[in-house]
């Protein structure tokens, strides 16, 4: 027996329902994740910010390191205690999707630290950790979600002009922090808040 093949309205009903279950997924859980990293990468940023203004050592730099080490782990325990639902077309595309920003972003900072070009790598880091979200909300289609985002990529793109204008680097790392905020904290808080509506209506 042949399988039926699906009319147009079938076809636009079977997308809109594969979006709208990976949106629930990623919002019962995802927003989570965003925290982490957003609240891991702003602190650390801000810890780093102080002891590179304070004490005008660049060693400070290193601190960054800082944002692996802690927010893998933490992911690792968030994502242990989480159920794990079936994983459907949608969540695949993301969860690779990321997993190739991540990829690229270990890719700047090897290479930068190579070539000594330590500058590029908050910029470079910035529009791709902002593309990403851009990306997830372009898929589950949060136009409020994509748009906090924009404004992240936006300051990237800004703090690839000021490292080539020799701003200063104290300058760079509260811009970093900015994006951060735009770009991982507040969509995290985004999908929290459309978990816990979800769940009230249910």
């Amino acid at each position: 027996m042949e399988d039926r093949k699906l009319n147009e309205k079938e076809s636009l009903e079977l997308i809109s329902q594969m979006i709208q279950n990976t949106r629930h997924r990623l919002d019962a859980g995802s927003g989570n994740l965003f925290l982490v990293w957003g609240y891991v990468a702003m602190l650390v940023t801000l810890v780093t910010w102080a002891g590179v203004y304070f004490t005008n050592n660049p060693e400070w730099m290193w601190g960054f390191w800082g944002i692996p080490v802690i927010g893998y782990p933490l992911t690792f325990i968030l994502l242990h205690k989480q159920k794990k639902p079936v994983k459907m077309y949608g969540d695949k595309v993301l969860n690779e999707m990321w997993q190739i920003l991540g990829v690229l972003c270990m890719a700047v900072i090897i290479g930068a630290t190579f070539t000594k070009s330590f500058d590029l790598i908050l910029p470079f880091c910035t529009v791709l950790m902002s593309l990403g979200s851009i990306f997830t909300g372009c898929i589950i289609r949060y136009t409020i979600f994509f748009g906090f985002p924009g404004l992240g990529a936006v300051l990237g793109l800004d703090m690839m002009f000021a490292v080539w204008d020799k701003a200063p680097s104290h300058l760079i790392l509260l811009e970093f922090a900015l994006a951060v905020v735009f770009a991982m904290i507040i969509p995290g808080h985004i999908l929290n808040y459309k978990a816990r509506k979800t769940c009230l209506k249910n």
